[in-house]
């Protein structure tokens, strides 16, 4: 998902980290407010619907209710950061899907280093 992306420093990467909750879409200019390389942002970037028949599955901003939202899953940002830094995610703790224990399974190997 991540291979050939640009790379970045540890402090960026535990900054980026810090920000990622695994749950959110970051929009591009958010990106590039926290220094997320131009070219994961290309990369990354896509356009996620709301399901309104679920509320985990519906996307707001500032409180509305969005049919669509471009931008870059914070788990995507967090995936890019340990790959740049040759961190090995296990396959295991992609498989279970669940994007939060994805971002603190990479910090903790991060803080690790």
């Amino acid at each position: 998902m991540s291979q050939g992306l640009s790379k970045i420093s540890k402090p960026l990467a535990l900054l980026l980290l810090s920000r990622c909750d695994g749950d959110e879409i970051w929009s591009c200019e958010y990106c590039r407010s926290e220094r997320v390389p131009e070219d994961w942002i290309a990369r990354l970037r896509d356009v996620f619907e709301s399901d309104f028949s679920d509320t985990a599955s519906t996307i707001f901003e500032q409180g509305k209710r969005l049919t669509q939202y471009e931008g870059v899953r914070s788990v995507d940002i967090a995936v890019a950061a340990a790959v740049s830094l040759g961190i090995q995610i296990d396959p295991w703790v992609l498989s279970q899907n669940h994007r939060a224990a994805i971002v603190a399974w990479i910090q903790e190997r991060l803080e690790e280093q």
